[in-house]
């Protein structure tokens, strides 16, 4: 994910339905990536949108999330991470045993994933858990291999059985993965993972620790969904990201927020009128219908990354790829410069307005 635009954020996608107070045999229904991401509920484009979302459904849980204001002048991206920092999720949390056999002390573990096809140094990485506020620190000399995954073991009891909540971060403190609200009160070797590994759905299920959760499924890095049921996936090897549209400049040009962090959005093959020109109204306000407030995957291209502080990428609002919509609409045009660099070129899309 990742930073994980595994399916870079990139990338980049966090939090709503907790699965706290539910019973045992509740505990065998999926979470999914639409359970954790912080939803927006502004139906219009204001100044100093923000959202608050607040785990309230367990006594022991007091998690909350606010994804920073952003401001609603288009020449003003104060407010936006740069596009430099949008990080691929290519990590994941990917398997957590909150509550193992007999005592706790000692035998709590975390399990990663590496979905990509290269080693990723996890150097000043740090773990950490909603319910104690505790961090964990991976080692300097931490490393998780391509395509494998990385137990993190703990010392002393450290999760909470109920309303668990953990974020994973990266050496500058950029949020990489998150999980949902879990729950665990059975005390066996069932433990929550992510199946298949590194994807949206966590069941809970007997423990695979150190093992791939889910060996004869394809690799998330290529499959990673906005949110359950969906058909969009991200393409290549750049960021790919879960998150939520906060704001519409215009027909191409969007602000995402995921996981908490907020990224000018710039659509990949796509040129939109600008507001002095007749069309205006009439992109920005498909763009806003189909896409404001909506779960998104963001595809960074592969060809073109970023411009200007913006994220170039390939949108889908739902299953909606935006980009493809906005010319077969006839609210924009394809930009033909592009087509000599961008990844999504030979797309059928692409090619059939002329790339």
């Amino acid at each position: 994910m990742l930073n994980s635009f595994a399916p870079l954020a990139i990338f980049l996608l966090a939090i709503g339905i907790p699965a706290a107070g539910v019973n045992a045999s509740q505990q065998t229904d999926n979470i999914t990536a639409g359970d954790i991401i912080d939803l927006v509920g502004n139906a219009t484009d204001s100044n100093n949108t923000s959202s608050n979302a607040t785990d309230n459904n367990d006594t022991d849980s007091n998690a909350t999330a606010s994804p920073p204001p952003v401001n609603d002048n288009e020449n003003n991206n104060d407010n936006a991470t740069d596009a430099s920092g949008f990080v691929a999720n290519d990590i994941a949390i990917n398997e957590v045993e909150l509550n193992p056999r007999g005592s706790d002390a000692g035998q709590e573990w975390i399990e990663l994933y590496n979905p990509t096809d290269v080693d990723i140094n996890m150097s000043d990485f740090q773990i950490t858990t909603s319910f104690k506020s505790s961090n964990i620190d991976l080692p300097k000399d931490a490393v998780i291999k391509a395509g494998e995954t990385y137990v993190v073991e703990l010392d002393e009891q450290t999760l909470s059985n109920t309303a668990e909540i953990l974020v994973l971060e990266n050496s500058t403190g950029k949020v990489v993965d998150r999980t949902p609200s879990l729950v665990d009160r059975n005390d066996d070797d069932r433990t929550w993972q992510r199946i298949p590994d590194g994807n949206n759905e966590w069941k809970f299920a007997a423990d695979t620790k150190g093992e791939l959760n889910d060996p004869t499924a394809a690799k998330s890095n290529t499959t990673r969904s906005a949110y359950t049921n969906s058909t969009a996936q991200c393409l290549g090897s750049a960021g790919c990201a879960e998150g939520v549209v906060q704001r519409i400049v215009d027909g191409d040009t969007l602000y995402v927020s995921v996981n908490g962090t907020v990224y000018k959005i710039d659509l990949a093959l796509i040129t939109v009128p600008s507001r002095t020109d007749d069309g205006f109204i009439q992109s920005t306000s498909f763009t806003r219908s189909l896409c404001l407030g909506s779960n998104v995957l963001v595809d960074q291209d592969d060809g073109l990354l970023t411009s200007g502080g913006s994220v170039i990428a390939v949108v889908y609002c739902s299953s909606t790829n935006l980009n493809s919509e906005l010319l077969d609409n006839g609210y924009a045009t394809l930009n033909m410069d592009q087509c000599k660099t961008s990844e999504f070129a030979s797309q059928p899309w692409a090619k059939d307005h002329g790339c």
